[in-house]
């Protein structure tokens, strides 16, 4: 493995087991956060590939600075795509002489406001893919919007025209995209022309609807008419009969007609209507499916704890599992659906709601070995976690990582463990002993991982950027 000298120094480093992993640590380097600006900036002048610049959570200035001035195109088109950039970051980067860069800067405005002479500079910008891209800008100023819609380019004309950008083109330049030469461009006028019929919601209407989805859709969402209903319960499709059994405005008693039905998907749906009583839902037999469905219903009760608390007692599992996934419930409520007899209802508890106590995320991911989002939750972490580093599981042993102290040994040999996610994890842990890290930095360990290390002291980052 790597070697330190007695003194731990960085100029003592030296590979002994191959190559080294100069793309690994470059790529675990550019995500570390504690990688100071000159190391950063190291990485720029080393050539490594760009799109970290936009990855990563934070840019210090002089990194954002050297990012932009950089003579590479790739580097300045990959600080373009950052999420947050400074707006006159990327005024200076559309008015790059790279249309490249430009076009990534056009982009990029769509969610970072620029100045009106940055975007008067990307409508007039002799690449017509930039200049299709300016349309989406946020804050376009009218008048660019009509220059662009009047573009030499078909392109540029067709990303111009949309549902809401109609209305702001004067009744001239409407026209003569309505009679466009181009067909991309009379299409887009038509996209943004299109008006949704309203679903229709009387028996004669429906016939007349010769579109199946709109039918299905009708079936599942439109407030019905009396005689529609009555109709959509006999339909001979499933499909409209699961629908028309979903939607609650249909009555009741049709509803209660299609309890017996012979295709499940119907059952369930009559088992999951909001007007039902406790009684009338248990006399459905239906089958769980794999995945439980949402009840919007469910939701609307989230301010009322007694109805909460009465609906976490359902006899429907499924009612109970979307009680469990609203985010905040009372304490009452979570201490009933925590000792729920089905795993399902625990398991939506842990995942989404964020009053349910840590026990139970612990509980509820060692049963399953998941999900992984439990792990990174900050309820999970708990001490006692470091004794399941012995578990044969590896989901349990990456799990040993969310004792608050752990200890060095448990740490160094999960960095050294046999499963490659457990072994990465530990090596990317801040509390790892410093041997340990330098041995997941080998080419056949954990190199990028053990790069991206915070814990990993600046001079030993300087050196695996000389030794690569």
């Amino acid at each position: 493995m790597l070697e330190l000298s007695a003194h731990q120094s960085a100029a003592d480093w030296r590979p002994l087991s191959g190559p080294p992993p100069a793309r690994a640590w470059r790529s675990g380097l550019a995500a570390n956060p504690g990688a100071p600006a000159e190391v950063l900036e190291r990485l720029l002048e080393d050539g490594a590939e760009p799109g970290w610049l936009a990855r990563r959570p934070e840019l210090s200035a002089p990194v954002l600075a050297a990012a932009e001035r950089h003579p590479r195109w790739t580097v300045r088109a990959a600080l373009a795509e950052r999420p947050d950039l400074p707006a006159p970051v990327l005024a200076a980067l559309a008015g790059d002489h790279e249309r490249r860069v430009r076009r990534a800067a056009a982009s990029a405005a769509h969610r970072v406001p620029l100045p009106p002479a940055a975007l008067a500079g990307l409508a007039a910008d002799r690449d017509p893919e930039t200049r299709r891209r300016v349309p989406g800008c946020a804050g376009l100023p009218p008048e660019l919007l009509v220059a662009l819609a009047q573009d030499t380019s078909p392109l540029v004309r067709a990303a111009a025209v949309r549902a809401d950008s109609w209305p702001q083109l004067p009744p001239a330049v409407r026209t003569a995209l309505r009679a466009d030469r181009d067909q991309a461009v009379r299409a887009a006028v038509r996209r943004a022309l299109r008006v949704e019929r309203e679903l229709p919601v009387s028996l004669a209407g429906y016939i007349a609807e010769s579109d199946p989805l709109r039918r299905e859709r009708t079936a599942a969402s439109a407030p019905l008419e009396r005689a529609l209903g009555e109709w959509l319960v006999l339909d001979d499709d499933p499909r409209i009969r699961a629908a028309a059994a979903g939607n609650p405005q249909l009555p009741t008693d049709l509803a209660l007609a299609l309890a017996a039905d012979p295709h499940e998907a119907v059952r369930l749906a009559v088992s999951l209507r909001p007007d039902l009583t406790e009684a009338q839902r248990a006399a459905v037999a239906y089958r769980l499916p794999d995945v439980p469905p949402a009840l919007p219903w469910v939701a609307r009760w989230a301010g009322d704890p007694a109805e909460l608390l009465r609906l976490a007692r359902s006899a429907h599992p499924l009612v109970r599992c979307a009680v469990a996934a609203l985010e905040r419930l009372p304490d009452e409520v979570v201490a009933v659906l925590a000792a729920d007899r089905e795993l399902m209802v625990r398991l939506a508890l842990a995942e989404h709601c964020a009053d349910a106590p840590g026990e139970l995320l612990r509980s509820v991911y060692e049963q399953l070995l998941g999900p992984a989002a439990l792990v990174a939750d900050g309820r999970f972490a708990a001490p006692g976690l470091a004794a399941w580093a012995g578990r044969a599981e590896p989901a349990l042993r990456l799990a040993a990582l969310r004792d608050p102290d752990p200890g060095p040994g448990v740490l160094a040999a999960l960095a050294a463990d046999g499963d490659p996610v457990v072994a990465r994890a530990a090596a990317g842990d801040p509390r790892l002993p410093l041997r340990a890290l330098l041995g997941a930095l080998e080419p056949d360990a954990q190199p990028e991982a053990a790069a991206a290390n915070p814990a990993l002291p600046v001079p030993f980052m300087h050196r695996l950027l000389e030794l690569s």
